[in-house]
């Protein structure tokens, strides 16, 4: 039994390897079962995993999935773990063929573009807590009166930047900012904003 040989570049580590070079028989399909794959990029913040489905079942198929991994430091270790975000992935694709599962799987190992973590952090890994929370407020509810007070009080560059993009923000919001705008960055946004058309009028 021969482990399927992949192209894998620089930054991917192989979690485990299960995928072999057997095509699924009645003879063989008792080894298709569970994970078959996990490749992982800290660097990308992404994992391929590849699995057959329904498990031991000739009627099934591969199944790949490309997921975002969002890292999280652990103090009590010193180091840095990374959540799989399964429920939303990037990549689904499915096939009963193998070789096309491994050009599948060599095409996106190295075209992947990283994945940008949102989030509000203190430094790699650890999420400011209260500033995530409005961040994601503003997600889940727009610009509210409160949360725009919030983020206004909150004088954090990134959660003003993030104001200044919803469509929905009135111009007495964009002249605040461009007066106390947490940043030099925020306070030209917010200039640059009440010259353009939709504000002058």
């Amino acid at each position: 039994m021969n482990l399927q040989s992949l192209k894998i570049p620089a930054g991917w580590s192989v979690e485990w390897n299960l995928l072999t070079e057997t095509d699924p028989t009645e003879k063989t399909i008792h080894e298709f079962s569970g994970s078959l794959l996990l490749i992982n990029s800290p660097t990308r913040l992404k994992a391929i995993d590849v699995c057959w489905k329904p498990e031991c079942d000739i009627k099934g198929a591969y199944q790949l999935q490309v997921i975002h991994l969002l890292p999280n430091f652990v103090s009590k270790t010193n180091e840095m773990e990374y959540e799989g975000l399964w429920d939303s992935p990037e990549v689904e694709f499915k096939t009963k063929n193998r070789l096309e599962l491994v050009d599948k799987i060599n095409d996106l190992l190295f075209h992947l573009k990283p994945y940008v973590d949102k989030r509000i952090l203190l430094e790699p890994g650890i999420v400011d807590l209260p500033n995530e929370a409005i961040r994601q407020q503003l997600m889940d509810q727009g610009p509210t009166e409160n949360i725009i007070r919030d983020i206004i009080n909150s004088n954090h560059k990134k959660l003003q930047d993030l104001l200044l993009d919803y469509t929905e923000i009135q111009k007495y919001t964009v002249q605040e900012l461009e007066k106390n705008g947490a940043s030099k960055g925020v306070k030209n946004k917010a200039k640059q904003m009440l010259l353009s058309k939709r504000f002058r009028e």
